[in-house]
């Protein structure tokens, strides 16, 4: 497992952005750190698909989780450096895990540790637009198992996402209200007499 000493630079809190393909994450992820005035991560395993263009094993799919995680490092100490207080990644090591397991049915245990990693805001994006094929991608019914998937993942997880739909600025205002209720929890404790 993960170690559970932070791993990232305080105070910055990092955004997960998960869904399917073509459900808006990347449009969402750069809205979100104009609004925040921060970075936003990209995705790893994007970039490996389109240097190769074919099934990545079992083996470079854990090399791109540990390089999403390390990437997500990278631009929190950047982030803190500049004064952010947080970060937005537009995926996650789980993502990594679901194709995986779609393309390999097992994964190491080391991708499934990564995979478990916790975020301070983890928000779903409703595939609720037409399907975008930007010739990386593979349709509409993967699309639609992925979110499925990640659903059913959270929930086994543990974790309660945001769930946004709608035009990038509703779901923009829907993750900026989420991050204002953060802070003003956070806030509330700092200041509460223990």
């Amino acid at each position: 497992m993960l170690p559970r000493t932070p791993l990232w630079p305080e105070p910055v809190r990092r955004i997960a952005l998960l869904g399917g393909e073509s459900s808006g994450k990347t449009t969402l992820a750069r809205a979100l750190a104009d609004a925040l005035h921060t970075l936003w991560v990209p995705e790893y395993g994007r970039e490996l698909w389109e240097q190769v263009r074919r099934t990545l094993t079992p083996a470079e799919l854990v090399q791109v989780g540990r390089t999403q995680v390390e990437w997500e490092r990278e631009h929190a100490a950047r982030a803190a450096a500049q004064g952010a207080r947080w970060l937005v990644c537009d995926t996650t090591p789980l993502t990594t895990l679901q194709y995986c397991l779609a393309d390999h049915v097992n994964a190491p245990a080391e991708l499934q540790d990564l995979a478990a990693q916790p975020y301070d805001l983890q928000v779903l994006c409703e595939p609720d637009f037409v399907f975008v094929q930007d010739g990386c991608r593979r349709d509409d019914d993967w699309r639609r198992a992925q979110h499925d998937w990640t659903v059913a993942q959270l929930a086994a997880r543990g974790v309660v996402p945001l769930v946004v739909q709608g035009p990038v600025q509703q779901r923009l205002a829907l993750v900026l209200a989420a991050v204002s209720r953060l802070e003003a929890a956070a806030l509330e404790t700092e200041h509460t007499p223990s």
